[in-house]
């Protein structure tokens, strides 16, 4: 299926909604669906089953399945073919997963003419409550008008990515007085596609482990 060739992973669940597996995904002869799954699951009882796509260009796709051909691999895996039978579900890249963090960055904020923004070049500290592949909510004391555009590195997807935000939404967050602070809600802008990969891998990930979790 040409639209899942960036697709690295999956998961496999039963028709109840049970998670079987979680499952490497790599393209076979002619364009198919190749699967890679514990030898334990075996596919020819299985029958039709409902696997989630992990795509990090398109986002997550489920669909109603079928897995057969089944050729052993080394480390007690096997490789399966899967073929779709229909789309249940895609989350398009515009619906964005978000996932709670407590990241902190340093912002570096761009100068307007006549600022009365200042930040040192070291940055200002702000700590990232939430974000996905399309935007990011951090709070900081710092005060900043929405449209203004902000930048830091977030190092916790394998490695650092580079982010340039723009503010869309100010909200006064204060809990003590002598003490204010403010959230921001911002989107990304001119994101390139391996780094927009790169945090929708991390965002899939973070929301498994959530999910596994809970």
């Amino acid at each position: 299926m040409e639209i899942l060739k960036e697709c690295k992973k999956a998961e496999i669940f039963d028709l109840a909604g049970g998670l079987l597996c979680v499952a490497g995904v790599s393209s076979g002869p002619m364009g198919g669906i190749l699967l890679t799954i514990p030898r334990s699951l075996n596919c020819q009882e299985l029958g039709t089953c409902q696997v989630t796509f992990y795509d990090p260009s398109l986002g997550k796709l489920t669909c109603r399945c079928t897995l057969s051909s089944p050729l052993p691999l080394p480390d007690q895996k096997q490789s399966v073919r899967c073929d779709i039978l229909e789309k249940l579900s895609q989350e398009q890249r515009r619906e964005d997963v978000k996932v709670p963090v407590e990241v902190k960055v340093m912002l570096h904020v761009t100068h307007m003419p006549g600022d009365s923004v200042y930040v040192p070049a070291s940055g200002w500290p702000a700590v990232i409550k939430n974000i996905s592949a399309g935007g990011v909510y951090f709070s900081t004391d710092l005060v900043l008008p929405e449209q203004r555009m902000v930048r830091f590195d977030f190092r916790e997807a394998g490695g650092s990515i580079p982010l340039t935000a723009q503010i869309l939404r100010v909200d006064d967050v204060t809990e003590r007085p002598s003490q204010p602070l403010y959230g921001y809600g911002c989107r990304f802008v001119n994101l390139q596609n391996r780094y927009e990969n790169q945090l929708r891998n991390f965002v899939f990930q973070e929301e498994r482990r959530r999910r596994n979790n809970r």
